[in-house]
Formats: structure tokens, sequence, C-alpha cells
């Protein structure tokens, strides 16, 4: 029997803990102005964190004041971010040691956790026109997700990601038990005013069924004012999507258990 405790703290942050390992994804924890509730947690209750990951260089995905405050706490945990990343980190105050910079296709390891870097299609707004690419410019990805195995158990986390024609295969042959899938979609509203969106529920629930979990998790539906999906209707499209996948739905803060046999 393999077990992991999943702890989300809203929008795409989760904790991951098994064994001597504890690892941190895209922890968005800073107060802000546009945020719907308060963070739910504080660096103090991360000590013990053993790796953190972040996606991109996002606010809501890479968090420089949790960050900064986070590392001057914990003395251990190294951070991963993109390569073409590491240098907007430390600008923003973090130590070049402590930093790791992912590309896809390299694995990198730590203590029992593996991670495996996937490219994710992201949106490039702002005051442009939105587009969504892997890179500006077609320089080295900056955007991605990953792939941790932690305690037996394949954790897929998609960053801000949506579906492209080859993802699909690269996870299936990476073979992920849990997906965490970001549900809050796009539309031409958002792109207007520069905000860059994600797979909607039935493009997340799509993906699911190619890719055949035992879980799935939804997540960046939930912090930013005028960026939501559903989970509900998440829920609704895995079923009718043909999924045998349990669809997870954790409270805040509030660890669970996922087994595997």
């Amino acid at each position: 029997m393999y077990s992991v405790s999943v702890t989300w703290y809203g929008q795409a942050g989760f904790r991951l803990a098994a064994g001597d390992s504890r690892v941190l994804v895209d922890p968005f924890l800073t107060d802000r102005d546009d945020r719907r509730y308060p963070p739910p947690a504080s660096a103090a209750q991360f000590a013990d964190v053993t790796l953190v990951l972040c996606t991109h260089e996002h606010r809501d995905h890479l968090d420089l004041p949790f960050l900064r405050e986070l590392c001057g706490i914990n003395e251990q945990a190294r951070v991963v971010v993109p390569a073409p990343v590491v240098e907007v980190a430390v600008r923003g105050g973090l130590d070049r040691a402590r930093l790791t910079g992912a590309e896809p296709g390299t694995e990198l390891r730590d203590r029992d956790v593996t991670v495996h870097p996937v490219p994710a299609l992201h949106g490039i707004g702002g005051d442009q026109p939105v587009a969504y690419e892997f890179a500006p410019a077609g320089g080295p990805v900056r955007f991605l997700g990953y792939v941790v195995e932690i305690g037996g158990i394949r954790f897929y986390h998609a960053g801000d990601g949506l579906v492209y024609p080859e993802l699909p295969a690269t996870l299936s042959a990476l073979a992920p038990h849990v997906l965490m899938l970001p549900i809050n979609g796009r539309d031409h509203m958002r792109e207007s005013a520069g905000i860059v969106g994600n797979m909607s529920e039935t493009e997340a629930a799509w993906l699911c069924a190619q890719v055949a979990p035992s879980y799935v998790i939804p997540m960046h539906y939930d912090a930013i004012e005028g960026n939501t999906g559903d989970p509900g209707h998440f829920t609704t499209m895995v079923r009718q999507s043909g999924s045998a996948a349990a669809v997870v739905i954790p409270a805040r803060a509030r660890p669970v258990v996922l087994a595997l046999p």
C-alpha cells in the first residue's frame, strides 16, 4: 500500500508529504487585494518542507514575498523554477544557491522524490493581445507542469496550462496516478482585459479520460476575483467522460490521504 498526504492551500498550491519528504508546489500565500479569501497558511507552517516547485513566474505561482519568508525560516528546501525564470527569482530576492532551473526532459531528484518537468502551454497577455505559447518569442520553455513521484505515487501538477496535442501522450508515458488540473478556463472578456486562461472544466475532464489516473483534483478556480471555475461542473464532466478517476475536492488547508494498493 502506498499513501501520500495531500494538502491544498487554494489556487494551485499543494503540499505533498510522504516518508521524509515534504514537497510544496506553487504556494500562493501572500495577501492581495484581489484575493477572495485570506491566505490559509503562513511560512512558519512549512519549516519542514524539503522541496519547493514553482511552475512559472506569475505571482500566484511564484509568490516571491512568501518564498523569501519561507527561505528565512527553512534553511534546507531547494526551490525549483523553470530555467529561464531563475534570474527573475534572484532579482526577486531569492538566493541563487537555493535555486534549481528545470527543463523539460531533464529529470530532477531530491531525496526520494523524482520530478519530471513537462511543458505547459500558457497564456502571454498583459498589454499585448493574449497568445498561448510555451515561451515568449520561441525561447526556452518558460512554463512548466511537473510529474512528481513521492511515496510511490505519481502526481501531475499542470501549473497554468491548456491541453495541447502532445500532452495526453506525454502524460500517459509518465503514467501519473493523480492529476491536478486548472479548471478556470478562458473567455473573450478576460482575454480582452489581458487575463490569460487555462483549460476549462470540460477540457480538463477530457484530459482526465485520456490519461486514466486513479484520482483527479481540480484547482485554480477559487482564489482570484473574476477568474474562477466550477468544481461541481468539472465533476459532472469527468463522470460524463467515462473516466473512472475519483474526483477529490479537498477543503483548503485540510490534509487528505490518497492511497494506492
